[in-house]
């Protein structure tokens, strides 16, 4: 899912509208994107690993769950002050599923 997201935004280089200026430009960059779907090959790398670290699992939840977070409210935002049609809900429930697999996550403290 992570990884089709950050396709998604590197190949629309203009979804984001608001407010103009620096947001809208760092919000649009293709680095993000990029950073999305190295996210998104992380958690298959780590699900294909033998030792399956339980630090890159907690980094690799933080990191997802932090991207997703931002997401959403930027795109509810869009939705408020523009009226664009976003997908904010979906990526809400989303962004609940991954906090709740990080606080089911196992730490490994007694």
């Amino acid at each position: 899912m992570q990884i089709g997201i950050g396709l998604f935004l590197v190949c629309h280089d203009t979804l984001f509208q608001w407010p103009p200026g620096i947001i809208t430009t760092v919000a649009n960059d293709n680095v993000i994107g990029f950073s999305m779907i190295l996210v998104g090959v992380g958690f298959i790398w780590w699900a294909f690993d033998d030792q399956r670290s339980i630090r890159w699992d907690h980094i690799l939840l933080t990191v997802s769950g932090g991207f997703f977070f931002v997401l959403t409210v930027y795109q509810f935002l869009h939705w408020c002050f523009l009226g664009l049609d976003m997908p904010w809900i979906s990526n809400a429930a989303l962004t609940a599923i991954i906090m709740i697999l990080a606080a089911r996550s196992d730490s490994g403290a007694k």
